[in-house]
């Protein structure tokens, strides 16, 4: 945890435990009724939602596990050390920024402008989300990344980030 724990540190679904996945369910609910329902085209960017969320998870599961196992290994090891129980235990949830991403993905979808059936298929829809990542999302993520190295944020929010001694792909 962070040295000065700030106000947002935790998750808001942190009190669901095991069962957070459940705040998904009204999204993808919300998307089956209202074609089936309501006879509206089906939107495959929101249908594909939640099997993107289940490879992502996979995808960073493995990731996970096969740099543990090499760290567990001992070679290519960036500190002579081995992972600690406590390092472990901080990064248990890993998988809320999935869950974030999927929300913020689900509300982008629905009330952006052209965010809806974006041809991810197509080349343009590939070359579409491309700009979109390496240009905004790039650009504000170096620049909030390097506000968290300020003192402030820094001690409550960011410390824990920089706690964990071997590097994985969560850390």
């Amino acid at each position: 945890m962070a040295s000065k724990p700030g106000i947002l540190t935790d998750w808001p679904w942190k009190p669901l435990g095991s069962f957070k996945y459940i705040i998904l369910v009204p999204l993808i609910t919300e998307h089956i009724y209202s074609f089936m329902v309501k006879d509206e085209d089906i939107d495959v960017s929101k249908l594909a939602l939640f099997p993107f969320v289940l490879w992502r998870m996979l995808h960073d599961q493995l990731w996970i596990s096969l740099s543990r196992y090499r760290t567990a290994k001992g070679t290519n090891k960036i500190v002579d050390k081995g992972i600690e129980f406590d390092q472990v235990d901080r990064e248990r949830d890993w998988d809320d920024q999935i869950m974030f991403n999927a929300i913020l993905f689900y509300l982008g979808s629905n009330y952006v402008p052209g965010g809806s059936h974006l041809p991810f298929w197509r080349l343009d829809g590939v070359i579409i989300t491309m700009l979109l990542h390496a240009g905004p999302v790039e650009f504000l993520y170096y620049w909030l990344h390097r506000a968290l190295h300020h003192h402030y944020l820094y001690s409550r929010y960011h410390s824990h980030h920089h706690s964990s001694i071997v590097t994985e792909p969560i850390t």
